[in-house]
């Protein structure tokens, strides 16, 4: 074999090899892991909560966030008010019930001292005014999928007035909360092939009505992305017909009534940039031509330094408004709406109402009607 056929051979199984083989580079510990700040003040009493933590790495079973303890987290404003935030759980701070309040007109920032020293500092927001909630209404729609089932839901839309002289940069924030009664007495698993074998829940006390303890709760759906809306095509400050979310008729989540809630938050010119992009990403993730974005711009950085966090800490007016949708309203789409299995039962749900939905509690909200 002549020495040039020798060296192809030998740069053949070199290519070869590099095909096979699995090159591991280490990667530091810190590397990749920015912290990511997620946190508000608005003029509602508080408490009012920041929460921390780090990005992980994707190998990590898509475990992106890891929150984290830091040495101190302190809230304050541009008129002299501060106050020690207290970490109530892994990651998340919160000020005192009662603490300090945010105030239309003020600045409010946050620092946060890590561990090894290192202090991020955010850049004053300001918390500007708001406008308004006038009406809440909804829109029945009817969806006829291919081969299921008719679907139905409430297509969601508010009216307000912002401010006549303001810039009347505005987010959305929708959310759903319905009560659910549920009988653990009637759980059941699998046992030796056989289903249906009894397997109550203790918590299910004597029944539903008796010593139960998780036989009721309230469940809350939240937004799937945020909304955000400015003085374009508005007159007068005045917004009509402005879409908030979309309601899914569906058996369990009308068994009683369902309370469709929105927030009007007003947002300065950096937080409404930074939810702009925010609404543009979740839109374009779900296109064939997702438009170009870029990154959404963050207002924590660190202190005498170079680093930036990922998130945003923002100060913002808020005003809500109610609007409850009792199972009479929607009772000929849920007659046809096929009646849902439970474990064994039907139409009953045979668990610990605090399993049985995500965002579960017995714990009845304040204002709850």
């Amino acid at each position: 074999m002549s020495l040039k056929k020798v060296i192809f051979l030998v740069f053949g199984i070199m290519l070869c090899g590099s095909c096979i083989d699995r090159v591991d580079i280490k990667i530091p510990d810190n590397a990749n892991s920015q912290l990511v700040v997620d946190g508000i003040i608005t003029d509602a009493p508080g408490p009012y909560t920041v929460r921390l933590s780090r990005a992980s790495r994707i190998a990590e079973f898509l475990n992106f966030r890891k929150f984290i303890t830091v040495k101190s987290v302190i809230l304050f404003d541009n008129v002299g008010n501060s106050e020690l935030m207290t970490e109530v759980q892994t990651g998340t701070y919160q000020t005192k019930a009662g603490g300090i309040q945010g105030v239309v007109g003020r600045k409010y920032a946050i620092k946060i001292e890590m561990q090894d020293g290192q202090v991020y500092e955010s850049v004053p927001d300001i918390m500007n005014p708001v406008g308004e909630v006038d009406s809440l209404y909804y829109k029945l729609e009817t969806f006829q999928p291919i081969s299921d089932p008719t679907r139905y839901g409430l297509r969601v839309f508010a009216d307000s007035k912002g401010l006549r002289e303001g810039a009347n940069l505005f987010r959305w924030k929708f959310s759903g909360t319905y009560l659910i009664y549920t009988f653990p007495l009637l759980h059941t698993k699998s046992q030796d092939g056989f289903s249906c074998v009894p397997d109550p829940r203790s918590c299910g006390g004597d029944g539903p009505y008796g010593s139960c303890t998780c036989c009721t709760c309230w469940v809350t759906e939240y937004e799937a992305e945020p909304r955000i809306s400015d003085n374009q095509f508005v007159s007068d400050g005045v917004f009509r017909n402005v879409e908030i979310g979309y309601v899914p008729v569906e058996y369990f989540s009308f068994q009683n009534k369902y309370r469709i809630s929105v927030e009007l938050m007003s947002l300065s010119r950096t937080a409404f940039d930074y939810w702009k992009i925010i609404q543009t990403q979740k839109e374009g993730a779900s296109s064939l031509f997702q438009p170009p974005t870029g990154k959404a711009r963050t207002n924590v950085f660190e202190k005498n330094g170079l680093g930036e966090a990922v998130g945003l800490f923002y100060a913002s007016a808020i005003k809500k408004k109610h609007l409850y949708v009792t199972r009479a309203e929607v009772s000929t789409q849920l007659t046809a709406i096929r009646i849902p299995h439970w474990n064994c039962e039907i139409g009953l749900i045979a668990e610990d109402c605090r399993l049985a939905f995500p965002f579960s509690t017995t714990t009845k909200p304040v204002d709850w009607e």
